[in-house]
């Protein structure tokens, strides 16, 4: 099985919400709504090194925690070009955290496409024509990001 993710609405355009969606055979979507974005980046900018991609990572995480199977490739999609290391790193950290046992290789970074599941999943949830299957709360995020 293969599980590909994607975002619509970058992280850090703190006036736009966040979507980061998953599809296999299943589909799910996360959204960061821009006001979370807005407080998390008020608190703890620079005091958290990488906020980010830490921000990004809290949302695939919330993604992926309840879909992710020990051997199933993941497949994220180039948001952050030359950050792949570190967003893996972090995401590794998290699931771990969480007493997921996953596999660094099983994590890849790779274009996704229009065509996608995935994308079409996030787009349409950015674009208000389906619900999220999950809205991130602040305290969700400050979990996430205290790990």
């Amino acid at each position: 099985m293969h599980i590909e993710v994607d975002q619509s609405g970058k992280i850090e355009q703190l006036n736009k919400d966040t979507v980061i969606a998953f599809s296999n055979k299943n589909k799910y979507s996360v959204l960061i709504p821009h006001e979370v974005k807005q407080e998390i980046f008020r608190i703890y900018k620079g005091k958290v090194k990488e906020l980010r991609y830490r921000l990004f990572c809290s949302g695939v995480y919330f993604c992926l925690r309840d879909y992710i199977r020990e051997k199933e490739l993941i497949t994220i999609c180039c948001e952050y070009i030359g950050k792949e290391n570190l967003i893996k790193s972090f995401l590794l950290d998290y699931l771990r955290k969480s007493y997921l046992a996953v596999d660094s290789k099983i994590i890849r970074f790779g274009s996704i496409g229009k065509k996608s599941n995935a994308h079409a999943e996030a787009i349409d949830v950015y674009r208000g024509n389906r619900r999220p299957n999950k809205i991130l709360s602040l305290s969700e995020v400050e979990k996430c990001l205290k790990k």
